[in-house]
């Protein structure tokens, strides 16, 4: 079985399962969601804003990617299609943002190829840019398409992530003052590097990478 098949099984075998059990918290079991509200508490906030690098003005991350319940829930979001996992992921971000906000910023997630997207059922990064956007009544706009299937970034050494996402996005035209990329994990800023060239074809307003975690 590839391994598109076997992530295809994964997915309708966790439709079945959420169907007929409700979630657990992912820190301490109890039942009810995928995190209950007080082990969300104990995530520690650890804001990092970082300057550039060119053509981004900044990328800001709201934890280290080794908080337990975060990592978990990232990786129940991405890998085990657990869609509900987006939720709290978005209330952290939404945290991070809400002192930073201006009139007229626009979210923008980042993409993933239409292939992979069919495969897991969904962009997380799109669910979290959603959720963020209804919380502050921010403006979601799709800007950004991938033009290549690449290689995941987590499965790259340090020389192929620099190369891997390069030209891989396009974009369209916007009219927003500024721009805030939406991802789950940053780990060298690759992937908002690579985003913000393709918006810099079109706009020349202030771009800021945002993500919930920043590996090392």
């Amino acid at each position: 079985m590839s391994a598109d098949a076997r992530t295809m099984a994964y997915r309708v075998g966790r439709f079945v399962l959420d169907a007929l059990a409700p979630h657990r918290c992912v820190s301490c079991g109890n039942i009810g969601s995928v995190v209950c509200a007080e082990c969300l508490k104990k995530v520690k906030l650890h804001k990092q804003i970082t300057a550039g690098p060119t053509p981004l003005d900044a990328i800001v991350s709201g934890v280290d990617y080794d908080e337990s319940i975060v990592k978990e829930l990232i990786h129940n979001l991405k890998y085990n299609s657990l869609k509900d996992a987006a939720n709290p992921l978005a209330e952290i971000l939404s945290e991070v943002l809400k002192p930073m906000l201006q009139p007229n910023d626009v979210l923008v997630p980042i993409p993933l190829h239409r292939k992979r997207k069919a495969v897991r059922g969904f962009n997380q990064s799109e669910l979290l840019a959603n959720a963020i956007g209804e919380k502050l009544s921010v403006p979601v706009e799709n800007l950004l398409s991938r033009n290549r299937n690449t290689k995941p970034q987590v499965e790259c050494d340090a020389h192929e992530r620099r190369t891997n996402l390069h030209e891989a996005f396009s974009s369209t035209a916007t009219n927003a003052k500024r721009i805030i990329l939406i991802d789950d994990v940053t780990t060298t800023g690759t992937t908002f590097v690579e985003a913000a060239k393709a918006l810099r074809k079109v706009t020349d307003v202030p771009i800021i990478g945002l993500a919930v975690a920043r590996g090392g």
